[in-house]
């Protein structure tokens, strides 16, 4: 177990997966893992037999910093599907396609953005991302990557990519030390759950509810978000439980804070972007950005 780093485990994974091959079982106390090493194991086992091998664990942890409303992290379960579905609504092959202005826009953004002296690639990367899902899922605009949903999200997930190194904490073979209160010693996974719940609730709640305002005052922008609390407010006073609205609220986020994961990637695997570099020095010499 104590192998396997807490920073940047797939690192370790990737080295042992050459000697053993694709398909590697790790035995943690409590935690056994099975680590896929090829796009083609995964593909192998998570897709084409998808129906055995695709549930997901539970982590406690993650039930502590409030996360298991993410579709990422649910198992296989009728909300999982639930969640899924409405998902797949804003973002299947026939949708995605309304999204092309938003995406070209962000795009001349960004080729304008590159063009200035003392350019950070990697910063106007993450804010063509980032804006992009910012305006496909609430409608909002960022001027930049220190606008305060930003900063929101990337805080929370930079506390949910530490859970998902395996063995680090304790509570996840022992979920009964859940019930230990934070102030006795030892409790590290309790008090870093108490610092980074609020901050993903209100990441979860915060641009919902701000939407869900602008509505009430009269202020209907299209957007994911809108579209999904208008449709609420159509179905009957039966069908408008706290389940749908959570549900709502849920798969937004979802895809706000799946982009900034994204966006955190992009940035730990610099070395693609001089990739990116070269793209855009080759767009913005050969054409004119509008």
């Amino acid at each position: 177990m104590l192998d396997v780093p807490s920073v940047m485990p797939w690192k370790k994974f990737q080295e042992w997966s050459k000697v053993y091959g694709d398909v590697m079982y790790l035995d943690l106390p409590g935690n056994a893992t099975v680590v896929l090493g090829s796009a083609q194991a995964a593909a192998d086992l998570l897709d084409k037999r998808s129906d055995i091998y695709s549930d997901r664990p539970t982590s406690v942890m993650h039930q502590l910093m409030s996360w298991d409303w993410n579709l990422a992290f649910m198992p296989y379960s009728q909300t999982w599907r639930d969640h899924r579905r409405e998902f797949h609504q804003f973002f299947n092959q026939r949708e995605v396609v309304k999204y092309q202005p938003i995406q070209l826009r962000e795009c001349r953004a960004f080729l304008r953005r590159v063009l200035t002296p003392s350019v950070d690639l990697g910063q106007h990367i993450r804010q063509t991302f980032t804006g992009t899902i910012l305006k496909i899922a609430y409608n909002m605009d960022i001027a930049d990557l220190n606008d305060e949903y930003v900063l929101l999200a990337q805080k929370a997930v930079e506390g949910v990519s530490v859970t998902t190194v395996p063995g680090v904490f304790w509570v996840e073979q022992f979920p009964i030390l859940k019930y230990i209160p934070s102030w006795v010693p030892g409790t590290y996974s309790k008090r870093m759950a108490e610092y980074y719940k609020p901050i993903v609730e209100s990441m979860r709640d915060k641009p919902f509810d701000e939407i869900k305002q602008n509505m009430l005052n009269g202020n209907v922008t299209p957007s994911m978000t809108s579209s999904m609390i208008e449709r609420l407010h159509s179905k009957s006073e039966h069908d408008r439980n706290p389940i749908n609205e959570e549900l709502a609220r849920n798969v937004s986020a979802v895809a706000y804070a799946g982009e900034i994961s994204l966006s955190l990637h992009r940035q730990i695997h610099s070395e693609i972007g001089p990739k990116y570099a070269a793209a855009a020095d080759t767009v913005s010499t050969e054409y004119t950005v509008y």
